[in-house]
């Protein structure tokens, strides 16, 4: 007796435009191979989720940007701030958390970790519209210090290349300085990070929320 089976079809494998930006979050060597701290992260979430990933490379602040306009879907990497919340979705649960420094050129003498007053008048590099941004500011008011604060959309290595010439400091991540030429000098602050989806694409966000969840309940470390 042969049987009619209902035939179901398998659900379509979403393509997710997500932002590449600079390392240790995207690395390509020279072969050609990807890996980096929020890749790596996409590649555990792919497992779960059956996404596949388009790659759009930009700056930070270019793909932030994009994110609130919709021009691409997810995001690693995002601080949580109130305002970006209206503009964009934020996981469930946090991908890790990082501290952030000010950093000086090896060579720099001017500035001294013993005494903040010598950033006084020193021009202050630090990426547009992040959350170290907003902690620089007040790091700035809680010590009384008077400098200028130059807001970039450059990439972090382009950016830390400027030292010594452009800027007399720049505020960046605290793994930077493995990879980078530059000196941490003082720690401002520190935050989670997330990954987030455009406000366009709510139906990544549940989907994104779970795989979450499942590799916490996985390895609560991961």
């Amino acid at each position: 007796i042969l049987l009619s089976l209902p035939a179901y079809a398998a659900p379509a494998t979403k393509t997710v435009r997500v932002g590449w930006h600079e390392a240790p979050y995207f690395i390509t060597d020279q072969f050609g191979r990807h890996s980096g701290y929020t890749y790596d992260y996409q590649q555990k979430l792919s497992a779960y989720t059956g996404w596949t990933y388009e790659y759009v490379e930009g700056g930070w602040s270019e793909l932030l940007s994009m994110l609130k306009t919709g021009e691409i879907d997810m995001m690693g990497n995002i601080s949580y701030m109130e305002e970006r919340a209206k503009d964009m979705l934020y996981s469930s649960l946090p991908m890790g958390t990082e501290a952030y420094y000010v950093f000086i050129a090896p060579t720099n003498t001017d500035i001294n970790a013993d005494n903040y007053n010598s950033l006084d008048g020193k021009r202050i590099g630090v990426a547009k519209a992040s959350v170290q941004c907003d902690m620089l500011s007040k790091w700035l008011e809680t010590h009384n210090i008077s400098a200028q604060i130059v807001e970039l959309t450059t990439s972090e290595e382009e950016s830390l290349r400027l030292l010594g010439t452009d800027l007399d400091a720049f505020v960046s991540m605290d793994v930077q300085a493995n990879v980078l030429t530059a000196e941490p000098v003082w720690k401002i602050g520190s935050s989670d990070f997330f990954f987030a989806v455009s406000s366009q694409r709510p139906d990544l966000l549940s989907e994104l929320n779970a795989a979450l969840s499942r590799i916490q309940d996985e390895n609560k470390y991961y």
